[in-house]
């Protein structure tokens, strides 16, 4: 059995034996660290008040596997880019990890690159974005200025970034007053699907999931047109519908000058695993 170091002596922490794996194990049967499930979930799309087609596509997968995308490069080629990299991903991944997402995001790419020259409009691209759900957290992968938001505790929490000229600018260090009298598009995007080159810059990352968070997949006709107050009030609804449905009714409230769409994702424990383990 191990005894503790005497008073006074050096003891490496890295080391020392510990009741780390109950302690672990509580945590995960407490609902800490898992597993969870996809309770409720919700998404849809509305084409705003302004734009003649909607270019934003999304879907769901065994509830488990949620994209949304956005397509840039006009009306035909906006919506045939976004369509088309939903559409494969939707068919052929069934989760994604921080590992894969290079891979599946590449093929995606390939496939909105061959469609634009297919249609004779190559110039085409698209925002996309996946929540992919595991049993102890969520994986989240961007490219472009869609978002996902982690609604907990009545707070919510931006987990992407956007890949636009604004963004690249500020972390660089450059004042945006810098380039103002430049005409510069500072929303202009720097990383989107249907580029002929391959995938450029993306995010995936892991992050954890806890009892009752909700997670908002939205493009910007939705974050772009409502402050964080107005989506935080979104998020109180009963369930992912009403959460859903207000967050469109709202941006078409604020002028809908943009195609918008959102997916709520609910999550919880595992009913199985709610009984308390006694750690000895």
């Amino acid at each position: 059995m191990w005894e503790a170091a005497p008073v006074g002596a050096e003891v490496d922490e890295d080391t020392t034996p510990t009741e780390e794996d109950g302690v672990l194990a509580q945590m995960r049967l407490d609902g800490s660290l898992g597993p969870f499930r996809v309770v409720d979930w919700a998404g849809d799309s509305d084409i705003g008040s302004v734009r003649a087609a909607n270019e934003d596509d999304w879907a769901a997968v065994d509830d488990r596997l949620f994209v949304v995308a956005d397509g840039i490069g006009g009306n035909a080629g906006g919506a045939l880019a976004a369509s088309t990299a939903v559409a494969h991903v939707a068919a052929t991944v069934r989760d994604v990890t921080e590992g894969s997402a290079h891979d599946v995001l590449a093929a995606a790419n390939a496939e909105v690159v061959v469609a634009g020259r297919a249609a004779g409009t190559p110039r085409l691209g698209t925002t996309f974005v996946m929540v992919s759900a595991h049993r102890s957290h969520v994986v989240v992968v961007s490219v472009g200025d869609s978002r996902v938001y982690r609604s907990r505790d009545g707070a919510l929490e931006l987990l992407t970034r956007d890949h636009t000229i604004r963004n690249e600018l500020l972390a660089s260090g450059v004042p945006l007053e810098a380039v103002a009298r430049r005409r510069v598009r500072l929303d202009a995007l720097t990383s989107f699907l249907g580029r002929s080159s391959g995938v450029g810059a993306f995010d995936a990352l892991s992050f954890s999931i806890a009892a009752g968070d909700r997670l908002v997949i939205c493009t910007d006709g939705v974050h772009g047109q409502l402050t964080d107050a107005r989506m935080i009030e979104a998020m109180s609804a009963p369930t992912c519908r009403e959460v859903v449905d207000d967050l469109l009714r709202a941006a078409r409230g604020e002028g809908g000058r943009d195609n918008a769409t959102a997916i709520v994702v609910e999550f919880d424990r595992l009913a199985e695993h709610t009984e308390r383990l006694e750690v000895r």
